[in-house]
């Protein structure tokens, strides 16, 4: 059963709630060649974030970069 896809601004002012874990410090929409994502930018490694975010949120793909600002 796949999940039904919310419109985007919903899902990411759903996602806004991930800017309280530490190294999470902006959470946007943007549109891939795939459609569109919610990207989480950090200020650190990726892969050094311990929150608790999936891969797939509302339907739509996470997608983790390093903020270099």
């Amino acid at each position: 059963m796949q999940a039904v896809k919310l419109d985007l601004q919903s899902a990411l002012q759903q996602a806004q709630g991930w800017l309280k874990y530490e190294g999470i410090v902006q959470v946007q929409a943007s549109r891939t060649p795939n459609g569109e994502a919610i990207v989480v930018l950090t200020n650190c490694n990726p892969a050094a974030i311990t929150a608790p975010v999936p891969s797939y949120f509302q339907g739509f793909p996470v997608i983790f970069c390093q903020s270099h600002t």
